[in-house]
């Protein structure tokens, strides 16, 4: 009735489908203790932190705390200034910095003075007699909004 063949398939293909089937729940309900103690779990468990970690978190929360209160100063400044806006100390000692421009700037051509690679195309274009800092359009360019500026 069964042949070898068949009864090989069938246990291989037994064996594929006990082993595939789930395993128990890790964090499902646990028995107690033989002596009756209760063990936690893994995930109940807090290890032991180092005198490093220790130094590390005491160093994080006091830096949290002097933001909180450099906050808490620069809100009250702001509530007695009645400014709509909060200016850190550290952003306003610095130097403002220049809007970036709208339009590319052209690169020169190395050894031939006068002729500069066009940033759109990176074609060669002649602007020889024009000064510095002006806006300019490629002739040869079919885009019109491909406008830079000459270096």
């Amino acid at each position: 009735m069964f042949s070898l063949k068949h009864l090989i398939g069938l246990a291989l293909t037994s064996l594929v489908f006990v082993s595939c089937s789930p395993y128990p729940p890790v964090n499902g309900p646990r028995k107690p203790a033989p002596n009756g103690a209760n063990v936690p779990d893994a995930t109940q468990v807090e290890k032991e932190k180092t005198p490093e970690e220790l130094k590390q978190e005491a160093a994080r929360i006091k830096a949290n705390k002097e933001a909180a209160a450099r906050r808490a100063a620069l809100k009250k400044k702001k509530e007695e200034e009645g400014s709509d806006t909060i200016t850190p100390p550290d952003v306003a000692k610095k130097d403002p910095v220049k809007p970036k421009s709208k339009y590319r700037t052209a690169v020169a051509i190395p050894g031939k003075p006068g002729f500069v690679f066009n940033p759109w195309t990176n074609k060669a274009v002649d602007v020889r007699g024009v000064p510095g800092g002006m806006l300019v359009r490629d002739p040869n360019d079919g885009n019109p909004d491909h406008k830079f500026r000459v270096p």
